[in-house]
């Protein structure tokens, strides 16, 4: 009986594992897109133009408080050999996410000599929640993942140096360069050297390891933080101690328990469970800690854990001090999860011996409470297949207006705060086809606008589709906005986009297809689910009879444009 229990036990947490990792995988296909958002046009597409041009120094120059070096690597390598697609950042995101598994994968084999494989794999089922997706699906967050790999793996070479062999000196050195590697990921890299210098003197690894560790530590705060430049948008974590103590408290505690809250959602409850569950892990470790740092030099494993977990904690309280002016919530934002989830994987290492020591009938049955977890967060996962068309097509029309240089701010929201700066970062990598500008049929949008073409004439069918909507914009009296649908019943797919054209062929407006119509789709055909388009043409066009058509092979359709239109 106690046999069937254990295997059933290792053939529910491997297909868990299967199944969060293929659901992670999935939402990423799902979130996919070309088009830089938010952080990415200044910190991923101007920092490319700025660099290309000689700008040397923006490599280690600040992204608000962080000087995210090896992450602009990733984004140079991006542009350079992939155009700025973007894929290659997303994979590089998985790739990250898999090392750090790989990493506590070796500490668990090292904590139970390979006993309960159950959890390991559900180590790897939990470390893909996908209450982390920003992390996931954002191509500018590598470095939020290389901030807690780059430290975790510096401690586990530490350990492995403190305990294999004073004289293992490869260990040693692979540690001291992640260690100093993390500096470049974010601001709370700096936080590595010296957490790792009271790890070696707690450790007993002999004074000159512990002196070296100690010269890098100040050379590197001293490097990271000249010239620095406090971001006048975010707060102070001394003023944010000295005037809202509480809230620093409270922001701290659903920091480290937010995964928890993902369960039962952005709801009070959730919230409760998430402060409740981050005063378990504070409370736990602290005990750990009371057992574990007299005998650091014999705990070596568990006090690199434990010393993980305070760099988690340091974390939050930093980024408490800067983000608290936004509220008390955003400590719940998905890309804070990931730390907060590799901080709970090491809480369950360290209790990984107590699991251990359990009798035989009661080991298996102790599998239960997390397979119940997993259950629980089954739901959060499960929206990693949810539709993203609508949020991607948004995007897409924010960049085509940027393309054609209409400030239309309420579309170039969507991926960018602020309209003027877009269209200004954009200027240069519109003229070198890079990122989305250079992917048809954004491509070279705005030289086609205006342009004279005969094709229209060699189109043999036509399309289903109407006007729906014209709009004028507030701030460009150049442009209105369009808005429909089109469908291609011969091809039975609606056209990837789509001109208006005049009677001579003048290019007069484009726009862009694939908005979600399941009124049309209900109508005319299921193919025709992403037939809505949304797009910009010159004010002329008003009261005129102009033909929409397909650029490639497709059909047109007559429509007539009103005179008057909405605002």
């Amino acid at each position: 009986m106690e046999k069937f229990l254990k295997d059933k036990l290792l053939l529910f947490f491997t297909l868990a594992s299967v199944t969060f990792v293929s659901l992670a995988i999935v939402g990423g296909f799902k979130n996919y897109s070309p088009v830089p958002f938010w952080d990415m046009w200044d910190g991923y597409l101007d920092f490319y133009v700025k660099v290309s041009a000689g700008d040397w120094g923006y490599w280690w120059a600040q992204h608000n408080e962080h000087r995210i070096l090896l992450a602009r690597l990733f984004f140079w390598l991006d542009i350079t050999l992939f155009n700025g697609q973007s894929w290659f950042l997303l994979i590089i995101n998985y790739y990250l996410l898999g090392m750090v598994c790989l990493i506590f994968w070796k500490v668990w084999k090292e904590k139970t000599k390979g006993n309960n494989h159950w959890i390991g794999y559900f180590l790897i089922a939990w470390l893909f929640s996908w209450s982390q997706e920003n992390n996931l699906t954002w191509g500018f967050q590598s470095q939020f993942i290389l901030a807690q790999l780059l430290p975790l793996s510096a401690l586990y070479f530490l350990h492995r140096a403190a305990a294999v062999s004073m004289h293992q000196n490869r260990e040693y050195y692979t540690s001291v360069l992640f260690g100093m590697l993390a500096i470049g990921s974010m601001a709370n890299g700096v936080l590595v050297l010296p957490l790792m210098t009271g790890y070696a003197l707690l450790a007993r690894m002999g004074w000159k390891r512990c002196a070296l560790l100690a010269v890098l530590s100040v050379a590197s705060i001293s490097f990271y933080f000249h010239n620095y430049i406090a971001p006048e948008h975010h707060g102070s974590l001394l003023q944010a101690l000295r005037e809202k103590p509480l809230e620093v408290m409270h922001y701290v505690l659903l920091y480290v328990g937010g995964p928890f809250s993902y369960i039962f959602g952005n709801n009070e409850v959730g919230k409760t469970v998430a402060t409740l569950a981050g005063i378990f892990l504070i409370g736990s470790s602290a005990a750990f800690a009371w057992r574990i740092v007299p005998v650091a030099h014999k705990a070596t494993l568990s006090f690199a854990l434990l010393v993980f977990i305070l760099y988690v904690g340091g974390t939050a309280l930093g980024t408490a001090g800067g983000r608290l002016i936004f509220g008390v919530d955003q400590a719940l934002s998905s890309r804070y999860m990931t730390p907060a989830i590799m901080a709970w994987t090491a809480l369950l290492l360290l209790y990984l011996p107590k699991i251990e020591t359990v009798n035989q009938p009661m080991r298996s049955k102790i599998g239960i409470p997390f397979m119940l977890l997993l259950l629980m967060i089954l739901p959060q996962n499960m929206k990693a297949l949810a539709s993203k068309h609508d949020v991607l097509f948004e995007r897409q029309i924010a960049a085509l207006a940027l393309e054609l240089g209409v400030r239309d701010q309420s579309q170039i929201g969507n991926i960018y705060p602020y309209t003027e700066l877009a269209q200004s970062i954009s200027e240069i990598p519109i003229s070198r086809n890079l990122s989305i500008f250079g992917t048809i049929p954004i491509k070279d949008a705005r030289e086609t606008l205006g342009q004279t073409d005969d094709e229209t004439s060699r189109l043999d069918h036509q399309c289903q589709g109407s006007i729906d909507e014209v709009q004028s914009i507030e701030g460009d009296a150049r442009y209105l906005r369009v808005r429909g649908w089109l469908y291609d019943p011969i091809r039975e797919m609606a056209p990837k986009s789509a001109q208006l054209v005049d009677e001579y062929g003048v290019v007069l407006g484009i726009v862009l297809t694939g908005q979600p119509r399941p009124d049309v789709a209900t109508a005319i055909d299921p193919t025709a689910d992403v037939s809505g388009f949304k797009g910009y043409a010159l004010t002329e066009i008003k009261g005129k009879t102009l033909i929409l058509r397909d650029p490639e092979v497709g059909c047109q359709l007559e429509v007539t444009i009103p005179a008057m239109v909405f605002r």
